[in-house]
């Protein structure tokens, strides 16, 4: 049964409903108007429905709130499938994801851009910003809408609980902005109690003002969906959520979560199996007999994340037999054992199996200065001029120690990066010198205006609406110009003369960068990984011309079929990967390595530490788990369909960050997966500092 939820406004400014597309005689017109001009202290509580007040008259009237359809509704577009209940995560928004969205929450929208804001948030760094883009006006018969939002577990003991939040407006004319929550059971689609803020939310344009909204919670209660909705135009910031226990206390933000150290373990050495072994759960997860059979008798164990001895790697030379690239993914930046894997693995692929290059998910530009200094650079120098901050730890060290160490030998490992945006800026801040110094030969005044314009674009990413026209067309014409000068400008710098190649497809790079700043975070994301995927056939076909090259990047960069990227994008075709633009013209040069975790602690980009979300039967994660040790290998290359692995070539569900469930089909994505059953924390090299580009 459903029950009434109550809402309450904290400082609102008065609002018309007609502004939200509801005015009383539609409740007349439905003989639902049974409280109108009631005080608001006398209101009584009505079973089914809703109390809306009327801000402009001050009045109170009821409407019809059906909230088992609204349940039923969000299910469908915003949690297409089950969800692992979890912590709340992220809810002031401070942690971003690769699609520069907020970390940790489910996004649905269309003809909204949905992104993280850092020019007016109220508390911390960002507020999370929804704003309509489509250049029709927005009407409330399209039922479009921005919709943010994540699941937990009841709490145990609540009664109920309390959703508050941050809102502020601007230009909000038609529609509403407001948090949003509801109760369910076992049926996830039916809701037991639901709450959203009085009809329609702070219109036109109103500053920041706290609203908050409770429901109950009954014996039978099993999850609370929660999160912020836009259905209107202009523009509306969220930030700074709560959820509390009403009567009790504050549901604490996985920010707050401390997470145990990582155990020492032998570094030295290849482990035993009883050294690998997993111990038992402590709360088993049920699998197939036949799922656990397979992977149990088809798993490699990985013996070691740090030893010197590869033979326990071997297995891996038949399956790269032709294979140019070799693409190491991450579900999670912030996992040390992933970070300790991926170093050994480069070590074993360059020294016994001829891959000389790493390119990571980093600025193709800064990476390849960095390159030119590998020998002048401390290991420590080398890294932070070229890879995100994410990867500033020391168990990704060991890496940039051993690029200086081989830079001295016939074979060197060479540096890379892939990545149209900037990681390093340190680095990047030369970049507007590097193009004068490139340029000069040839026209110095060109070169002048080309610096000016290179610079102001650098300071321009600190603000919030820079000219994205007039910088795309400036970077649109500055490749051209290295294209048609290209031997000028080669005997012009004869000292490197992969400069000008270097030059010409940074400035590509960059108008896209230009064009991003534009667009909503969906068609960001496409043009990311689109313009990621042409700097590494950049690599590939002109740089480095037939070297064998090394990818490190997120699972969601690297992955073939990048359109079922998550549940929550609705547009399924895009944005697509950078795996799936280089697949379609190299798939048999590929070898494409997914890494997942099943339980344990990771970090997000800004470094605060979360736990991973518990896993389900049949999900990708619990059948991984079937493998008797704690850091396994599975090949799906080699796979032929037999009893046991049909879930291979099935959709199944798996978690981005350890806490975002998406649908993939395993053979679809990846070539294999190595999978550690318990993560921890990277250890950072220094203290944090904010920036407003992350990987």
């Amino acid at each position: 049964m459903e029950r009434a939820a109550r809402v309450r406004r904290l400082a609102l400014p008065s609002m018309p409903l007609a502004a939200a597309g509801f005015c009383p005689s539609d409740c007349a017109k439905a003989g639902n108007l049974t409280d109108a001009r009631r005080p608001r202290s006398q209101a009584r509580a009505t079973h089914g429905l809703r109390v809306v007040r009327s801000f402009a008259c001050q009045d109170l009237v009821t409407k019809p709130f059906h909230g088992s359809a609204l349940a039923a509704a969000l299910a469908s577009v915003l949690f297409a499938g089950s969800l692992s209940a979890q912590l709340p995560t992220n809810l002031g928004f401070e942690a971003v994801n690769y699609m520069q969205q907020p970390a940790g929450w489910h996004v649905q929208s269309k003809g909204y851009e949905i992104t993280l804001d850092s020019s007016v948030a109220r508390e911390g760094h960002f507020a999370l910003r929804t704003r309509w883009t489509d250049t029709a006006a927005y009407s409330t018969a399209t039922k479009r809408q921005a919709l943010v939002g994540q699941v937990i577990a009841v709490p145990a003991g609540a009664s109920r609980v309390r959703l508050s939040g941050l809102v502020r407006t601007e230009n909000v004319r038609t529609g509403i902005a407001q948090l949003w929550m509801f109760v369910t059971g076992i049926d996830e689609t039916k809701s037991r109690a639901n709450a959203q803020m009085p009809w329609g939310g702070p219109p036109n344009t109103t500053p920041w003002a706290r609203f908050d909204i409770e429901v109950p919670i009954d014996s039978a209660a099993r999850r609370i969906t929660f999160g912020v909705r836009h259905a209107g135009d202009g523009t509306v910031w969220f930030d700074s959520l709560a959820l509390s226990v009403v009567g009790g206390g504050r549901i604490a933000d996985d920010f707050a979560f401390v997470p145990t150290p990582r155990p020492p373990e032998d570094s030295t050495r290849l482990l035993t199996d009883d050294e690998l072994a997993l111990r038992p759960d402590s709360v088993p997860v049920r699998e197939k007999a036949e799922y656990s059979a397979w992977v149990a008798s088809h798993a490699r164990p990985i013996r070691s994340l740090l030893a010197s001895d590869f033979s326990d790697l071997r297995f891996l030379a038949p399956l790269l037999t032709q294979k140019r690239v070799v693409q190491l993914g991450e579900s999670g930046h912030g996992v040390a054992e992933f970070s300790m894997a991926k170093v050994r693995m480069i070590r074993y692929l360059h020294e016994e199996l001829g891959y000389d290059v790493i390119a990571f998910e980093s600025s193709l530009y800064e990476c390849y200065r960095a390159q030119r200094e590998v020998a002048t650079l401390s290991a420590v120098r080398l890294m932070r001029s070229c890879v995100y901050g994410t990867w500033h730890v020391s168990e990704v060290l060991p890496l940039f120690e051993y690029l200086r160490e081989t830079e001295r030998t016939k074979r060197p490992l060479i540096l890379a990066g892939v990545d149209q945006q900037t990681s390093a800026a340190t680095m990047a801040y030369s970049r507007p010198e590097f193009f004068r110094h490139l340029l000069s030969g040839v026209d110095s005044t060109y070169a002048r205006a080309v610096h000016n314009m290179d610079a102001e674009f650098l300071a321009s990413k600190s603000t919030s609406s820079p000219n994205t026209t007039r910088f795309v067309a400036f970077y649109d014409s500055l490749a051209r110009f290295f294209a048609t000068n290209r031997v000028a400008i080669r005997a012009a710098n004869h000292d490197d003369p992969a400069m000008v190649d270097v030059a010409r497809q940074t400035a590509l790079s960059l108008a896209v960068d230009a064009r991003r700043d534009k667009v909503g975070a969906q068609v960001g994301a496409y043009l990311r990984d689109s313009a990621m995927a042409a700097n590494l056939d950049f690599l590939l076909d002109d740089l480095y011309a037939g070297k064998k090259v090394i990818v490190w990047a997120h699972n969601g960069h690297i992955r073939y079929d990048g359109s079922t990227r998550s549940q929550s994008d609705t547009t399924r075709n895009a944005p697509h990967s950078m795996g799936a633009f280089i697949a379609a013209h190299r798939r048999a040069e590929l070898y494409t390595v997914g890494l997942f975790m099943y339980q344990g602690a990771a970090a997000w980009n800004d470094r605060r530490a979360y736990p991973i979300a518990p896993t389900r039967s049949g999900s990708l994660e619990s059948i991984l788990h079937r493998a008797p040790w704690r850091y396994s290998f599975l090949d799906f290359s080699m796979a032929k369909r037999e009893v046991g692995n049909e879930w291979i070539w099935h959709p199944l569900s798996a978690l981005s960050w350890g806490t975002t469930e998406e649908r993939l089909v395993p053979r679809d994505e990846y070539d294999g997966v190595l999978f550690i059953d318990t993560v921890h924390l990277p250890h950072y090299l220094y203290a944090p500092f904010t920036t407003t580009t992350t990987p």
